[in-house]
Order: C-alpha cells, then structure tokens, then sequence
C-alpha cells in the first residue's frame, strides 16, 4: 500500500465528490491510496459536531487511520498543530474541486503544502 491520504468531504462518497473546505468540520474523511487512487475507507467525522477541539478530534481521528497526509480548504490553528505533531502533512486545496482532483493536484505538485513545525 502506498501513501494514505485523507480528503475532507461533506458527505459520504467517491472521488467525484466536491471537497469540504473545513477540515475540523469535515463531515466525512474519504481515504485514498495516493499511488493507485483506491479508497480504502470512509470514515465520518465524530467531531463534526464538537463544541470545542473539532480540529484536535479530527486530527485523532487522522492518526487512527494512520493516514500519512491530509487535504482539505483550510485547517485552523489547533488542527495545524495536532497533525504537526503527529507528523501528517496537510495541503491547501481551493473550493470547487472533486477529491480526485485534489488528490491529482496534490501528486503533481500543485497544492500548497503547509509546512510542519517541528516539536
């Protein structure tokens, strides 16, 4: 198996699904194999709903699927920081794109990469 990658949707689907642009409140984490572009599982959300920590929830939730990147529009501060700690690289991708452009733009270089901070 090659590199996981998680891509934030609203709902549950495929790769012809448009993305979510949040992260923290993704409704639904679709996993792909980034190599061979087969989905390895759909994982929703839990902490969709959170009054607080949705971003250190969804992060957790990154780390159980031992997923080594994540895409999504935008991730906020305490997000940025959990999957930097836990060594899971994060892209930027714009709003409009099905996860399978995403995931096509993130292989070739044309995502920005949020950098990790090293603790």
């Amino acid at each position: 198996m090659g590199k996981l990658v998680a891509i934030t949707l609203e709902h549950a689907g495929d790769l012809d699904t448009l993305i979510d642009p949040r992260f923290g409140r993704a409704g639904v984490f679709l996993i792909v194999d980034a190599e061979t572009r087969e989905i390895i599982s759909t994982i929703d959300n839990e902490s969709v709903e959170a009054a607080h920590g949705a971003g250190t929830g969804a992060a957790a939730t990154m780390s159980g699927a031992n997923v080594d990147a994540v895409i999504a529009g935008r991730f906020g501060p305490k997000a940025y920081e959990a999957l930097s700690r836990l060594g899971i690289q994060m892209w930027n991708a714009p709003q409009g794109l099905t996860a399978g452009q995403a995931l096509d733009k993130m292989v070739a270089g044309q995502l920005t990469q949020m950098q990790i901070v090293k603790y």
